[in-house]
């Protein structure tokens, strides 16, 4: 049904790579340098990026990363689309110095912070899907993290209010593809504020898409992810 991941439509179509457990392990770890004198230390979990220009931490408990997935099959109508809250998660945002380079962001999921949220599950049902999107899908044991990481292009706008593209890597159940991410981005005194959505595929991460009464109800193939994400300046 669900295996998920992160904030930021549009998803790079070239073949998947994957790669082994430890190396997905040790590419998805965030980096772990220490931070400049005067600077407060990264949040533990909290991936970071390239230094230079002006640096913004992603806040989440003031932003949200939600992904939904649709369900088919015979028996569809008497089955529910879930919605997946993510809700631990850290990076950081890096403008260059003058505006003139691209902006770079890394972020970093804990896979097993996703979540059922959806009115139309009991606190029963909502525990047994999370733990068949832990377990089955996105084998959190395995995968203990989703990350992304990418650089902005095309931006365009003015006082404060841009368009761009990111394009970067997502690694997702130990499988990297490139993505490209469409996003609206506000830069107001000491924050930043993005917001977007994306569209990956469970078959594109060879991610299970779990099911039920005999394969009567079976999730779609299709994660529709939205994000509202925000980031202070350190």
């Amino acid at each position: 049904m669900l295996g998920l991941v992160v904030s930021l439509s549009g998803c790079g179509q070239a073949p998947g790579r994957e790669s082994p457990a430890a190396a997905q392990s040790s590419k998805a770890a965030p980096a772990s340098s220490a931070a400049p004198d005067g600077a407060p230390a990264p949040a533990p979990g909290a991936a970071t990026v390239a230094r230079s220009g002006t640096r913004y931490r992603v806040n989440a408990a003031a932003s949200r990363i939600t992904a939904r997935v649709e369900v088919g099959g015979l028996l569809a109508a008497a089955g529910h689309p879930h919605t997946i809250a993510i809700t631990d998660f850290g990076g950081e945002v890096s403008l260059p110095e003058g505006r003139s380079g691209a902006a770079t962001l890394r972020l970093a999921i804990r896979s097993d912070s996703l979540g059922e949220t959806g009115k139309e599950f009991d606190e029963k049902d909502r525990r047994k899907v999370n733990q068949s999107v832990h377990e089955e899908a996105l084998e959190t044991g395995r995968f203990p993290e989703i990350v992304f990481q990418g650089r902005s292009e095309s931006a365009r706008g003015a006082d404060g209010e841009y368009e761009a593209t990111i394009r970067g890597d997502l690694t997702l159940h130990g499988v990297t593809r490139p993505v490209s991410i469409p996003v609206k981005v506000r830069q107001q005194d000491d924050r930043l504020r993005a917001a977007g959505g994306f569209t990956i595929l469970h078959s594109q991460y060879g991610i299970k898409r779990l099911s039920a009464g005999a394969g009567m109800v079976k999730a779609k193939d299709e994660i529709a992810i939205t994000f509202e994400i925000q980031a202070d300046r350190l």
